[in-house]
Order: C-alpha cells, then sequence, then structure tokens
C-alpha cells in the first residue's frame, strides 16, 4: 500500500495547560499531514506522495469516518513530529487512511494513532462517487 511520513511543527497554541499537546490540536495536526500528502502547495519544491482527490471540483473528498487513540503524551517542542501514514482499505468508492503520530524518529512506539474513512462523492447529487480505476491503482501503489 501507498505511504509517507510528513513533519509538521507545532505551534505554541497546541498545548495547553497540562503543558501538553491538546487532544483537538493533535486532530488538526493530522489534518494538516493528510492535506499535505494529497494536495502540493504551488510553490512546493517537490509533489505530494499521494494521489490528489479532487481532479476536478465535481467530486470531492470528504471525511466520513475518524478514529483516534491517544497512547502517550505530547509534549511540546520545537522538532517537527512526524506523522506516518499509509493508505489501508480501498473500496469502492472509499478509502482508509492510517496514521501513527511519533514525536521523533527515535520514538519506539507511535504517541497517537488514528485512521480516517475519506468518501468521493458527486458534488451536484451528495452521492458517492466510485474511484476511478487509475486513482485505485495509485491509492494501492500500483
Amino acid at each position: 500500500m501507498l505511504s509517507t511520513t510528513v513533519p509538521i511543527h507545532l505551534r505554541w497554541g497546541d498545548q495547553d495547560a497540562y503543558g501538553h499537546i491538546n487532544n483537538v490540536a493533535v486532530l488538526r495536526l493530522l489534518e494538516e499531514a493528510r492535506s499535505r500528502a494529497f494536495w502540493t502547495a504551488p510553490d512546493a519544491a517537490e509533489p505530494s506522495v499521494f494521489p490528489p482527490l479532487q481532479p476536478d471540483q465535481q467530486v470531492w473528498a470528504l471525511v466520513a469516518d475518524f478514529s483516534l487513540k491517544y497512547r502517550q503524551q505530547l509534549p511540546y517542542q520545537h522538532e517537527p513530529v512526524l506523522v506516518k501514514m499509509n493508505i489501508g482499505k480501498v473500496g469502492g468508492a472509499s478509502f482508509v487512511i492510517d496514521y501513527a503520530l511519533f514525536a521523533s524518529e527515535d520514538d519506539a512506539a507511535p504517541r497517537v494513532t488514528a485512521a480516517s474513512t475519506l468518501v468521493l462523492v458527486d458534488r451536484d447529487t451528495g452521492r458517492p462517487h466510485r474511484l476511478s480505476p487509475e486513482l485505485r491503482q495509485k491509492l494501492l501503489g500500483q
């Protein structure tokens, strides 16, 4: 399956009164990593690893489900955290992204694990839109 690692810098405001990264901020970190993995910024040095999800504005990629497990606290740090992502199950109109968030490459275990299901939806009808054979192959890393 297709996989990538995205470094994400923490922001000072991501921590809470307990001195660790807030649970909602963790979800936003994963969202940012997912966005960087699928969408290439115009000034990016390299293209995204994952295939673009929106070849046109007629089909949207919507988050249908998100589950998250906090395994260890994540204190604020100046070095970027690492969000490792891989494409899990690929369905007819949806696919799963698995996440593992590490404080550094030296972390023996992830601080957070998560999974999100994205569904392709027709903008006008709101109905699921089947994955094209090309997108399916890219998601499967073929």
